[in-house]
C-alpha cells in the first residue's frame, strides 16, 4: 500500500524575506533594551532589497498580529530550515485575499480582520512591492480556518 501525502510548495523568495524579518523582529523584540531594534530591522530589510517604509509596514503587521492574538509570535531559530506555525500563518496572512470591509470575513480569513491589521497588511503589500507580491496567493485548499494556532508564550 502506498501512502499519498500532500505536496507542499517550496518556500518562495518573498516568503524567505518575510520569515527572515519576522525571526529578526522576534529576536529584537525580546532583547531591545537600547531602542535600536527597529533601525536594525530596517537595515536588515534594506540588505534584502526592501524599502524602509515597507519594512516598517511589515513590523506593524507583526506588532498588530501580536496585539490581536494577545500573545507574542513564535519564530524558529534563525538558522532553521523549518517554519514555525506562526511563520506559516504570517505568510498566509500576507498572501490571503483581504476582506472588502474591515472586520468582515472571507474564505481565507473566516473570522475577519480588525481594520488596523487589514490596513497594515495592505500597506505592507503595497510598500514592499515585488518581494511580497511573490508570496503565492492562497487557494481554496489552503483556507481551513484561522492560520494562527496557540503557541506557548515566550
Amino acid at each position: 500500500m502506498v501512502l499519498m501525502e500532500r505536496i507542499t510548495a517550496s518556500v518562495t523568495d518573498g516568503e524567505r524575506v518575510v520569515v527572515r524579518l519576522l525571526r529578526h523582529y522576534c529576536g529584537m523584540r525580546d532583547h531591545d533594551s537600547d531602542g535600536t531594534g527597529l533601525s536594525r530591522l530596517v537595515t536588515l530589510g534594506q540588505s534584502l532589497r526592501l524599502p524602509p517604509a515597507g519594512i516598517i509596514a511589515l513590523a506593524s503587521v507583526f506588532q498588530l498580529t501580536e496585539a490581536v492574538l494577545g500573545r507574542r509570535l513564535v519564530a524558529e531559530c534563525c538558522c532553521s530550515r523549518c517554519l514555525s506555525g506562526d511563520e506559516r500563518a504570517v505568510i498566509r496572512l500576507l498572501g490571503s485575499r483581504m476582506p472588502t470591509l474591515p472586520g468582515t470575513a472571507t474564505p481565507d480569513i473566516p473570522h475577519g480582520l480588525p481594520g488596523a491589521l487589514a490596513w497594515a497588511v495592505l500597506s505592507a503589500r503595497q510598500l514592499c512591492g515585488d518581494i511580497v507580491h511573490r508570496i503565492p496567493k492562497m487557494t481554496s485548499d489552503d483556507a481551513d480556518g484561522c492560520p494562527f494556532t496557540p503557541a506557548p508564550m515566550v
